[in-house]
Parts: C-alpha cells; sequence; structure tokens
C-alpha cells in the first residue's frame, strides 16, 4: 500500500521482459496494470480449442487495466513478442502516481476511450461475412487515425481488428496488392489512392446488402 503522503518515484516501477514472456495468464487473478515504454504485447484468448490475438500494444499504450476492479481476473493471456520495458503498477499505487501526475491518469483514459471505439469496430467487423470487407474497414479505419497513405500496419494488428486468422488476413491483403489498391512492405501498408479503396468498400456493402436482402426474402417465403 502507497501512502498517499509520499509521491511515488515512477522510473522505480519499469520492469524489462524478454520476447516471448508470458506477462500474466487468462483465468488469473488480476493484480497489475502495464504502461508499455518499449516493445509490443499480444494479448491471446483461446475460444472452441483455437487461440486468437485480441489486442496488440505498443509504446505508450495502456493493457490489463482490469486491475484497477477489486477482485478482478485477467480475460486473456498477455505475452511479450519482442522485447518489452514497461511500467507495471497495482491499483493503490496507479491511484497515488495520478494524484501527483494528473497527466498520467489523462493518458490512461484516452487510451480507454481508444480501446473502447477499437472494441466497437471489432464487432462491427465480426458480424460481417466478408473477409475483404473486414479488412477494407480496418484499413480505412487506419487511415482515417493516420496523416496520409502509408500505414504503419502488420498482418497481426490487422488480424486482431479484424478477427482473421493470419493466412486470411495474408490472402485479403495479397488480392488488393494484386490489384493495385495498395503496396505492401515490411510491417507497412500504402494506400496512394484512398478513394479507390472507398468505392470497392461501397461496392462490397452494397453487394452484401443485396445478397442479405435476398437471403431475407427467401427465407421469409411461405412454402
Amino acid at each position: 500500500m502507497v501512502d498517499p503522503s509520499e509521491e511515488p518515484k515512477i522510473e522505480s516501477y519499469y520492469r524489462s521482459f524478454s520476447a516471448g514472456t508470458t506477462l500474466y495468464y487468462a483465468g488469473s487473478p488480476a493484480h497489475e496494470l502495464f504502461l508499455i515504454r518499449d516493445g509490443r504485447v499480444q494479448l491471446l484468448k483461446r475460444a472452441r480449442g483455437i487461440e486468437r490475438t485480441t489486442g496488440l500494444f505498443g509504446a505508450g499504450e495502456l493493457f490489463g487495466e482490469e486491475a484497477l476492479l477489486a477482485g478482478a481476473y485477467r480475460s486473456a493471456t498477455a505475452k511479450a513478442i519482442e522485447p518489452v520495458t514497461a511500467l507495471v503498477i497495482d491499483s493503490d499505487t496507479f491511484r497515488a502516481l495520478t494524484r501527483n501526475r494528473p497527466d498520467l491518469g489523462e493518458a490512461v483514459m484516452k487510451q480507454l476511450v481508444r480501446r473502447l471505439r477499437l472494441a466497437e469496430e471489432q464487432i462491427e467487423s465480426f458480424l460481417l461475412p466478408d473477409p475483404i470487407l473486414r479488412v477494407l474497414n480496418a484499413l480505412l479505419t487506419k487511415l482515417e487515425e493516420s496523416d496520409g497513405g502509408l500505414l504503419s500496419l502488420s498482418p497481426l494488428e490487422l488480424s486482431t481488428r479484424t478477427g482473421l486468422d493470419l493466412d486470411q488476413v495474408k490472402a485479403v491483403v495479397g488480392q488488393l496488392h494484386d490489384r493495385g489498391y495498395l503496396q505492401v512492405g515490411d510491417q507497412t501498408i500504402t494506400i496512394d489512392d484512398a478513394s479507390a479503396l472507398r468505392d470497392l468498400q461501397q461496392l462490397l456493402v452494397v453487394k452484401d446488402e443485396v445478397r442479405h436482402g435476398l437471403s431475407c426474402r427467401y427465407t421469409d417465403t411461405p412454402s
């Protein structure tokens, strides 16, 4: 327990983890939250015997925030996919730090708002049966967040955003590349003509709506 009258020294709470280290397991008690300074961490959840990435976090991002709730348990497993340095603090220490560092509390709130928006995006994506449309939605959303047509976006991040496995993501990105909609680099995607990508998205949306409408009419037709 941190004495509120004492200002915690934030540097003393940084810890380092080597690539491949499991920071915590799904189902374990949630005692600490993590704010990454360097490296990347993925959250993994097993469903129907298949382990999928449900979150991917890098420098400046927060995860493990369920530790702020008393008696909470981890909903996913956290694993370092490259060397990681992170601020690791329990809920009492976090509250003491934010009293003395209001900017830290504000940064965490912004992170949680972005997390909520990403969760909404993922839910909308999971409802789409067309994997190409899922990838297009994720690319265009990421494009809106960036300043230009060059996106720092790995296949793993696209997989997380769309709910597709890596092979599906790579296949769709390959198709879009072959058709000239984007260029693919090392962990980057370049979109030269965003309007063409949006036109393709709208076309697929219309096709999906028509297909869904025809399906509903067929289902509702009396026998």
